[in-house]
């Protein structure tokens, strides 16, 4: 096999875009049309009335679809097979402590809760061994990457207009950069640390977070420093902005244009 095909069928960095791909195909096609979510839930009975029978098809289709890639990438599919239910019901978890309705009066949402839950068992009991070959972050948040930008079609581009990519293409790489930039030559960060909170301002928060910490290999305090940072700047600015367009009697899309261009965090 050459070189060329062997790297497109054993490397995970192409394995994400099949995965994501066929995913994509699924709905196209038809097989997925409803993907389930817990709804909000105040109570025990609320509790128990989730779709946890769909949740349940949910985690074994991406499971299979993941270990396929494992499978194919040598990176021991049996074992991961093994550990993925564990990993799945973790997450399930953070999103239903999200639904909670004061957690969503207050914006505290899944990724704060997932941060906390992996804290805690790290610092206690540490990840069991079984477990770690489903705690794979970089292979979830690609893959997560890749379904996300396949929302954004050539009909939403034209619907922003040329001034609403100004705001998208021309803010996200100026403050990457200028971030960057400041964060390493004045503040004196470490480059890794700089670039990961560089890239949770500019981009998407949480996830790009995440993302940039594992290709650049910072350290998981730093991963955990900027997250936190992200979450607390975050919610402070939801609130605070909104009275500070209102105090500087801007009009609605100057507003909108400004919020929407600096709180880059997908959920907010």
């Amino acid at each position: 096999m050459s070189g060329k095909w062997y790297k497109l069928i054993k490397q995970e960095d192409w394995w994400v875009n099949w995965l994501g791909f066929l995913l994509l195909l699924a709905v196209f096609t038809g097989w997925v049309t409803y993907v389930p979510q817990f709804g909000i839930w105040a109570d025990i009975s609320g509790l128990l009335d989730q779709p946890y029978g769909a949740m349940l098809l949910l985690m074994i289709g991406i499971g299979l679809l993941c270990t396929l890639g494992m499978y194919f990438t040598n990176s021991g599919p049996a074992a991961f097979a093994r550990a993925f239910p564990a990993v799945f019901v973790l997450a399930m978890v953070a999103f239903l402590i999200q639904s909670h309705p004061f957690m969503k009066e207050y914006g505290l949402g899944y990724a704060l809760w997932a941060l906390l839950i992996g804290l805690l068992i790290s610092n206690t009991i540490s990840v069991p061994s079984w477990m770690a070959p489903a705690v794979r972050s970089e292979l979830y948040i690609k893959i997560g990457l890749v379904l996300l930008g396949a929302r954004i079609v050539f009909s939403h581009i034209l619907e922003l207009g040329q001034y609403g990519i100004i705001v998208a293409w021309g803010v996200t790489p100026i403050v990457l950069i200028l971030m960057f930039w400041f964060g390493w030559k004045y503040l004196k960060l470490s480059p890794e640390f700089s670039i990961t909170i560089s890239a949770a301002t500019s981009v998407c928060g949480v996830s790009a977070a995440i993302a940039a910490s594992e290709s650049c290999r910072a350290r998981k305090e730093e991963l955990t420093l900027a997250v936190g940072m992200t979450l607390i700047f975050t919610v402070a600015m939801m609130v605070v902005m909104p009275l500070l367009t209102q105090w500087m009697g801007l009009n609605q899309f100057v507003a909108g244009a400004w919020i929407g261009g600096t709180i880059d965090s997908t959920g907010a």
